[in-house]
Formats: structure tokens, C-alpha cells, sequence
């Protein structure tokens, strides 16, 4: 296998795993009161700064994913070129991670799967994408 495949897989279950404990440590907005939030916050303020960094590190691990998604997949269709195919299980990989999320923990698996995409996004569109055709 090669080196970025890797680096990449790793990439994905560190995404998966921090945006799954966030989940597990953020209180349910269901069935909280603001009080309750606001005790929550008060005395327990480690525990929800945990759970957010927690969520910024697996956003951003997946944001990464889905730039070199961008990058290896979407950019070469586009132009009619090669495509790397383990890039596509990659691609492949991540959709259904995010669709996991989303069931498993709804709130934030719908925001980490938006916030990464639009990251990944404005990641690549920093890099040689878009100016070619400019």
C-alpha cells in the first residue's frame, strides 16, 4: 500500500473516532433546559471544551480527506483524467463514515459532515484547482 493511502485511512478513523466522543460527551439538546445548559457549563466547563475540540479535530481530519478527494478525484474527471482508484475507496470510505455519523449521532454527524466538506472545499480551491482555468 502505498504511503498517502495510509496516512489517509488514518486520517478517517481519527475523524471518526474524535467526532464520536464528542458526540457521547456533548449533553442532548433534547431533553436540556437552558438551565440545565447552563449549569452543564458552569460546572462541568472541561468536559464540553473537550467535547469541542474533540469535534474540531475530527472535522478537520475529514476536511483534509475531502480536499485530497478533491484533489485526486474530482479535479481529474473534471479535466478527463486518470484517476487514482485508491482515491475512489477512499471517497467511498468517507461517505459512508459520514453517513454513520449522521444516523449514529445526528447533530454532529450532519454539522462535522458539513463543516468538512465546506473546509475541504475552501482548501483546495487555495490550491492549483481553480486557478488553471482562471
Amino acid at each position: 500500500m502505498n504511503n498517502w493511502f495510509v496516512k489517509k485511512a488514518l486520517l478517517l478513523i481519527v475523524g471518526h473516532v474524535c467526532i464520536s466522543s464528542s458526540s457521547r460527551v456533548f449533553p442532548s439538546p433534547f431533553n436540556l433546559t437552558f438551565s440545565e445548559w447552563l449549569g452543564e457549563l458552569v460546572f462541568s466547563p472541561f468536559s464540553l471544551l473537550g467535547a469541542t475540540l474533540l469535534f474540531i479535530v475530527g472535522f478537520m481530519a475529514l476536511a483534509f480527506v475531502i480536499k485530497g478527494i478533491i484533489l485526486g478525484v474530482v479535479f481529474p474527471l473534471l479535466n478527463k483524467g486518470l484517476v487514482n482508484p485508491n482515491e475512489c475507496i477512499i471517497a467511498i470510505i468517507l461517505f459512508f463514515s459520514v453517513i454513520i455519523q449522521s444516523v449514529m449521532h445526528p447533530i454532529t454527524g450532519v454539522l462535522a459532515g458539513m463543516f468538512a466538506t465546506a473546509y475541504g472545499i475552501m482548501e483546495a480551491n487555495e490550491g492549483k484547482v481553480y486557478d488553471r482555468n482562471s
